[in-house]
């Protein structure tokens, strides 16, 4: 997500404690970078130049998420079949957001715009958050779904076309979502921190 030339990607923060959902773990954990500025102004360009830099879009980001994630599915053989007996997925999403080291630096006004702008941050790296635990829950629930082959090498192989097919799709929708959220952002950032 492009914001006035810098990136944001997906975050949901605050939370360092597994989440469990059946067989679905999902843990996140947040840090912060600092910002700094004696006016709103310099605040946002100081999150551009201290930003996380993203690998996907290659260069700085006003915050960032990222994932990394491991599936596991146990088999079992029924007569001349391998079936899926159970799948897990295990995810952990790690945020990287701006931190205002010296608020009393700006005043009331730009104070209060800052913690807008970063509410629209926090607001949309959350839908990101959101989609990333959609994705673990879609994988678990296709792995459990799928059909028994012949072979067990047949099923494993089944499961890693599924995993590269919801991951493409959990892509694309955080993609779509970053370009219809493009346009509002840019605006709306663009009002709280005029150029002077």
């Amino acid at each position: 997500f492009k914001a006035v030339g810098q990136l944001i990607a997906g975050t949901l923060i605050g939370l360092s404690v597994p989440a469990w959902a059946g067989d679905v773990s999902i843990s996140e954990r947040s840090r912060t970078y600092r910002v700094s500025g004696g006016t709103i102004q310099a605040v946002v360009k100081s999150m551009k130049r201290n930003g996380p830099v993203s690998e996907l879009h290659g260069r700085r980001a006003l915050a960032m998420a990222d994932y990394r994630f491991s599936h596991n599915i146990r088999v079992k053989r029924t007569g001349d079949r391998c079936r899926v007996a159970d799948a897990s997925v295990n995810m952990r999403i790690f945020y990287v957001l701006p931190r205002l080291s010296q608020p009393k630096r700006l005043n009331g006004r730009d104070r209060a715009r800052w913690r807008r702008i970063n509410g629209m941050i926090v607001a949309h790296e959350n839908q990101h958050g959101r989609y990333y635990r959609r994705f673990a829950r879609d994988l678990q629930r296709a792995l459990r779904a799928l059909k028994p082959q012949s072979n067990c090498a047949r099923l494993h192989q089944k499961a890693r076309t599924v995993r590269k097919r919801l991951e493409s799709i959990s892509k694309n929708r955080n993609r779509r979502f970053d370009r219809a959220q493009y346009k509002p952002f840019n605006r709306r950032l663009k009002r709280m921190a005029p150029r002077r």
